[in-house]
């Protein structure tokens, strides 16, 4: 008699899923791209919190870029008294989240009344926060324990008052949906999805030129950040990205593109010979955090070896001068006899500086 009912719980949510499904709820972020689950994409396996497979399908949005997608239906409190949320999650390529749909039946709240419009809402600024008060707690404290309980409080599907700090970083009287929904999209998933993005760019670099092309800063940034930790190899595209961030006005940009630069193969000549432009509309400061990355290179070619030794002809910052010693005598770069010269004459009572250029000329 058991497995008879348990064989007609199974028929019955295979016919439910063979319906067509109606979609309650969808963020606008979704509906303007028109993403569509149903449409032909790969499927990929990525790892839920309990270290078990699942399914992420990938989706291209009307602006050609691809997306993120997975599918679930799942119960969102303790005592089994809430209904389970049938969900569909969407992601950014870089694993940012993007947007969600709500199959089946509405969201609910503890006294199983819907969610409305400004509730939806307010969802929808919990789950664009990465950083929620939600993330530094379990399912199970969400409540305080019902012996300390001195006060009246909200009280969502168990005995005991929500705890302050999550009643404010939640939907009212939907704890545990907020809580359940929060964690499916932002705890694990995002990592997983980026390393999984830069795979798949590191096997289809278009993907990262359509990405790049899209002007969003999000997406720069993160392919940035792939190059600056050694998950994705630049190509010409990336690498021009990378220079022209040097001399952006965005500071993160500018950060990104010192760190994903020393990732890039300095010692080709086409590379170098971009280089001068960049270096001469920089700061001091700048200057050097570019001959500190050039530290990698194992040969300074002629434009960039030309441009760097104008700094012995002009009132330049002594570190700056102590850096370019260092790096010519790391390459063991070739002078021509004006070059050494030009270095021999340089009068300084900078002491560093001094040793610096005593210890160049006697390598010569």
């Amino acid at each position: 008699m058991r497995y008879k009912r348990f064989s007609i719980l199974i028929l019955f949510f295979a016919l439910a899923f063979a319906q067509p499904t109606a979609t309650y709820y969808q963020s606008q972020t979704v509906r303007l791209l028109a993403l569509k689950p149903g449409a032909s994409g790969q499927e990929h396996a990525i790892r839920d919190d309990h270290g078990l497979p699942f399914s992420v399908i990938s989706l291209k949005g009307n602006d050609g870029l691809p997306y993120w997608y997975r599918r679930i239906f799942t119960p969102v409190c303790l005592t089994g008294e809430c209904r389970p949320v049938d969900i569909g999650i969407y992601w950014h390529f870089s694993g940012k989240y993007l947007g969600i749909e709500i199959y089946r039946e509405p969201l609910t709240k503890t006294d199983h009344s819907e969610f409305s419009p400004l509730d939806y809402d307010r969802l929808e600024h919990i789950l664009r926060n990465e950083w929620s008060e939600l993330r530094e707690y379990t399912a199970e404290e969400l409540v305080e324990p019902v012996d300390t309980v001195d006060t009246p409080g909200t009280v969502d599907a168990v005995t005991g008052a929500t705890r302050k700090a999550i009643s404010e970083a939640a939907v009212k009287d939907a704890v545990y949906t907020t809580h359940t929904i929060w964690h499916l999209i932002h705890v694990g998933e995002p990592e997983q999805l980026s390393l999984l993005a830069l795979s798949e760019m590191s096997n289809h670099p278009e993907v990262a030129h359509r990405l790049l092309a899209s002007g969003d800063i999000e997406n720069r940034n993160f392919i940035l950040r792939g190059i600056a930790d050694g998950h994705l190899l630049a190509d010409s595209v990336c690498e021009q990205a990378v220079l022209h961030g040097l001399n952006a006005n965005d500071p993160t940009w500018r950060d990104l593109a010192f760190k994903a630069l020393s990732q890039l193969n300095l010692s080709a000549r086409d590379l170098q010979d971009r280089i001068p432009d960049i270096y001469l509309q920089m700061k001091a400061g700048e200057k050097v955090r570019l001959l500190m990355a050039l530290e990698s290179t194992d040969r300074v070619h002629p434009s960039l070896r030309r441009t760097l030794l104008n700094e012995f002809t002009e009132d330049a910052q002594p570190w700056i001068r102590i850096k370019i010693l260092s790096l010519l005598q790391k390459v063991h770069a070739s002078l021509t006899p004006e070059e050494r010269v030009l270095i021999r004459n340089l009068d300084t009572d900078h002491i560093p500086l001094r040793k610096a250029l005593d210890d160049f000329l006697r390598g010569q």
